[in-house]
């Protein structure tokens, strides 16, 4: 079991930056204006609210609570009431601290959920899986204008949401809540998000035509916007998380050795894109185009290389490379499987429902390919007609898959890294967690 040491620090600064951030967001008030705010019968000084905003000390439940009240609602001249939506979050960050900073005060270990499933009910997954029963999650979340992006962190402790509401969220796997306040920064509908190989930078991407760097920890930006050559369709952090490939209506490399610093290269790549493109850890990039064809590429260098791979009667719409980077799944109508080596398709066109591939990935372990599909025109769009296809990868037998759970279009998906997790954002605004059929772990040993 992980102990605590060192993680009450750790948390106790991400929640300084989330109170920050709720000042921020509510007026920026003084310290001498949050402390007069407070109701009666409570007393906010301004060094007790500097010591909470800087995470230097955790403060009593009351006093925490009563900050968080006053910022909730400092800019309608109000104090949050204790019915408030938000507060109930802001209670079990509180609550969170405390077992940290007793389990590190005692030096034992902490007694706290850890891993994806502590929120998932593990024994009732792993039992259900066994059966061949995929399970799917309540959902998460709920925006009017819909959830167009998803990826988790590279630990799988966090997953960030682009929102049609121009925010982005960052949620918390193991609570399945929301890790914190909204980031706020883009004008329009936010349709990429990726995390560093490292875990400490987000990239975002926009409708305006903007792409945006933020510091993970302190949820704070740490650049000017990254200007792009149209909407910020796809992010792709390199390997070494030194360069940032970003995908307007060409794609761009953008060099963020120093993230406060971006440099964009001269040139830009890749013209006429019918899909987000995909790639490896060594560096070879591959476009999806018009009529069937998808592009490879040295990332680096940014030069093409070889003739394309033409399968497909009509556009390339989903891109997707296995972990060892030696398959290549395209999808169109149909999906076609390519050996990354010899340039070769190394099996049948794979059929899926409908007459478009809208999104498709490798499991992490590798063991299965899943594909979204649906039609291209809907004569019911707010209710199209989406489905999941997945299959094994060893014999390309395809699986039982469950329902799609979306009232529109699936605008985003992706794999948690241990491949338990398969998280997919719609249209209709929600935000939905499914575990399907990969790799079964071994049952935990008893304690």
């Amino acid at each position: 079991m992980r102990t605590a040491k060192g993680d009450f620090g750790r948390e106790l600064r991400l929640a300084a930056a989330e109170l920050r951030t709720l000042r921020a967001l509510h007026g920026d008030p003084t310290l001498a204006q949050i402390a007069a705010r407070a109701p009666r019968g409570q007393h906010l000084s301004a060094s007790g609210i500097s010591a909470a905003l800087r995470g230097r000390t955790l403060p009593s439940r009351d006093y925490y609570l009563t900050l968080v009240r006053v910022l909730l609602a400092y800019d309608t001249n109000k104090i949050a009431s204790l019915q408030h939506p938000d507060l109930p979050q802001w209670r079990d960050r509180w609550q969170r601290l405390s077992l940290l900073r007793h389990a590190e005060n005692s030096n034992t270990p902490a007694s706290l959920p850890t891993g994806h499933h502590a929120a998932l009910s593990e024994q009732v997954v792993l039992a259900a899986l066994r059966r061949g029963e995929h399970v799917q999650l309540p959902p998460t979340a709920e925006d009017l204008g819909g959830v167009w992006a998803v990826a988790f962190s590279p630990d799988g402790h966090l997953l960030a949401t682009g929102h049609g509401a121009k925010t982005v969220q960052l949620w918390d796997t193991v609570a399945q809540r929301r890790a914190g306040p909204a980031l706020f920064g883009h004008t329009d509908r936010v349709t990429s998000v990726a995390f560093s190989p490292d875990g400490r930078l987000l990239a975002t991407g926009s409708e305006d035509a903007t792409a945006r760097l933020w510091d993970v920890e302190s949820r704070t930006l740490v650049a000017e916007p990254l200007h792009t050559s149209g909407f910020g369709d796809s992010l792709l952090f390199a390997p070494d998380g030194r360069s940032l490939y970003v995908q307007g209506r060409t794609i761009r490399r953008w060099d963020i050795t120093d993230p406060r610093q971006p440099q964009k290269t001269e040139k830009h790549f890749a013209s006429n894109l019918t899909s987000a493109p995909a790639l490896s850890t060594e560096g070879l990039l591959i476009t999806g185009h018009a009529e069937g064809v998808a592009h490879l590429w040295k990332a680096p260098e940014q030069t093409r290389i070889d003739a394309p791979l033409r399968g497909h009667a009509s556009d390339v719409t989903a891109l997707a490379l296995s972990p060892h980077n030696d398959l290549l799944a395209t999808g169109s109508e149909d999906v076609q499987l390519w050996d990354v080596r010899t340039r070769q398709m190394i099996h049948e066109p794979l059929e899926c429902p409908g007459d478009m591939v809208t999104e498709m990935a490798f499991s992490p372990d590798g063991h299965i390919l899943v594909a979204i599909s649906g039609d291209r025109v809907s004569d019911a769009p707010e209710d199209p007609d989406f489905h999941f296809s997945i299959w094994e990868t060893a014999t390309w037998t395809e699986l039982p898959s469950p329902q799609i759970g979306h009232n529109g279009h699936v605008a985003a998906s992706a794999f948690s890294p241990d491949s338990r997790l398969f998280a997919t954002g719609g249209t209709d605004g929600m935000l939905r967690i499914r575990t399907l059929p990969t790799a079964i772990p071994n049952e935990p040993a008893a304690t």
